[in-house]
């Protein structure tokens, strides 16, 4: 019995290094540098040390684009070592090779709808937090701009229902379930 035991504190050793060595290999390889990124998943990432990546475009001499990810100043506490879903790009209402960071989008009536809605604010915390950031360098409170938002589209459903409710008599197929499938699309 005795001779078993130096055997099983060496498998045990053994086991414990190769573990070290699989734990170690996966921390550098899941280094994340936003130059390494292919251009088509820069926009909305951010790198393992924290930094956003940002899209950057050149003209070359021939007049031709070229696109390369370059890691920002911006840095992120939260969240690092991440790549933007493209449900969320597609919710928040931003294209995945948008070039730079600015707060231009958000005058955009299309862009602050897809921002303000559930789908988006609620899924996808780095899009809300890197717009957060951005507009509040620039005076712009997000949620002011939100509530405006939902305030508008709230009067849109109210003026839409009132007008069924009045051609209701017209259009014999039309109730409460509809009316109400109509204010989700809306919303």
């Amino acid at each position: 019995m005795a001779a078993t035991k130096p055997i099983h504190a060496a498998c045990i050793i053994a086991l414990l290094i190769i573990l070290m060595g699989i734990t170690v290999h996966g921390v550098q390889s899941a280094i994340m540098k936003c130059e390494e990124l292919p251009v088509e998943l820069c926009a909305f990432s951010i790198s393992s040390t924290g930094n956003r990546c940002v899209l950057e475009k050149d003209v070359m001499n021939d007049g031709t684009l070229q696109f390369q990810c370059q890691s920002s100043a911006v840095m992120v506490e939260k969240m690092v070592g991440w790549i933007e879903s493209e449900e969320c790009t597609s919710a928040c209402g931003l294209e995945r090779m948008a070039v730079g960071m600015s707060t231009d989008s958000l005058h955009e009536a299309e862009f602050s709808t897809k921002f303000c809605s559930s789908a988006c604010r609620s899924n996808c915390p780095n899009i809300v937090d890197l717009y957060v950031n951005l507009a509040a360098g620039e005076g712009i409170s997000l949620s002011s701009m939100c509530e405006s938002v939902e305030s508008k589209t709230r009067n849109v459903i109210k003026k839409t229902e009132s007008s069924l409710s009045k051609s209701k008599s017209t259009i014999p197929s039309l109730d409460r379930r509809a009316t109400a499938k109509l204010s989700r699309k809306l919303l």
